[in-house]
């Protein structure tokens, strides 16, 4: 029992795995190999599961629509899988970008510790500076990495930007960026083919959410992202010539999100990212609707190949 607004409801009881595909069967949901469907249900979450057929299901009822399987919900939770891992694998390399592109212009422009000096952050949030220069102190405190008990040892404990990058989260490097003056941010961002510095701060904390989504097994299939990703101007009104109007990206889908993704990423680790997702789509097209990543048509020429 708990209680709510102070009245009292009733949990649902738990349910067997065989209780649970009887309900799905009992909404009209085909199961073409029972014994096949209760071996999944005792590896993945019957809940789990239904993040994947919302969107199967009949307006405002919990019965399925017609010829919906249980194989192609399984279908649509692998293809979930395979996209987190190429995912993962084209944002971690963002990161390291990040690390490197950060690190190298605050080393050039203030020196090896000028991050530290909160004078050069020109009137930032004395608050937001502070939690986050505890924050590197905390990670630098933990690390284990040899590199840094070596600058540990030899400059008592001093660690200059390039070696604090590399121990800090994604999470705290999105937040190092929104704290930097704009004279700071304008140069890193130069380095990504001077891209728009308010398109950069937006773009690296959603990477961020999109990786730790990534890397908590969340669903990226049929879903609104947390945070609205901006898109470029120019983009926008490419799509909408080519598409005559009839498409507009939604800030909160994976389409909107690659369109940002392509821009920053290099040419090299894209391409591959691009091949790796037009075979994934390939594979799994006879259950994936384009839609539910809110992608149109045409999707490959916009987020095609460098």
């Amino acid at each position: 029992m708990i209680i709510d607004d102070g009245k009292r409801l009733n949990v649902k009881p738990a349910t067997t795995h065989k209780q649970q595909l009887s309900i799905l069967k009992s909404r009209g949901l085909i199961v073409e190999n029972e014994d096949a469907a209760l071996k999944v249900l005792e590896c993945t979450n019957y809940y789990r599961l239904r993040g994947y057929y919302i969107h199967l299901q009949k307006e405002n009822s919990d019965d399925f629509k017609d010829g919906v399987t249980f194989e192609q919900i399984v279908a649509l939770h692998d293809f979930d899988n395979e996209l987190r891992s190429l995912l993962l694998r084209i944002l971690l390399d963002i990161e390291v970008v990040t690390r490197t592109r950060m690190a190298y212009a605050l080393a050039h422009a203030w020196g090896p510790m000028g991050y530290r000096n909160e004078e050069n952050y020109n009137g930032a949030d004395h608050d937001k500076f502070d939690f986050l220069m505890a924050r590197i102190d905390d990670d630098l405190s933990k690390s284990h990495e040899r590199f840094i008990k070596t600058y540990n040892q030899k400059y008592q404990g001093q660690f200059p930007i390039w070696v604090a990058v590399e121990v800090m989260s994604f999470g705290d490097l999105s937040k190092l960026y929104n704290l930097l003056p704009t004279t700071q941010k304008k140069k890193i961002a130069d380095a990504y083919d001077e891209l728009d510095k308010t398109l950069l701060t937006n773009w690296i904390q959603c990477c961020v959410v999109l990786r730790n989504l990534c890397a908590h097994n969340s669903r990226i299939y049929a879903r609104n992202i947390p945070i609205p990703i901006k898109i470029e101007r120019k983009m926008q009104s490419r799509i909408a010539i080519a598409t005559n109007g009839a498409f507009k990206a939604r800030p909160q889908t994976l389409f909107s999100y690659l369109l940002a993704i392509r821009r920053i990423s290099n040419a090299k680790a894209w391409n591959s990212f691009c091949s790796d997702l037009v075979s994934l789509l390939e594979k799994y097209s006879n259950v994936v609707e384009l839609v539910c990543l809110g992608m149109p048509d045409q999707w490959e020429q916009f987020i095609n190949k460098k």
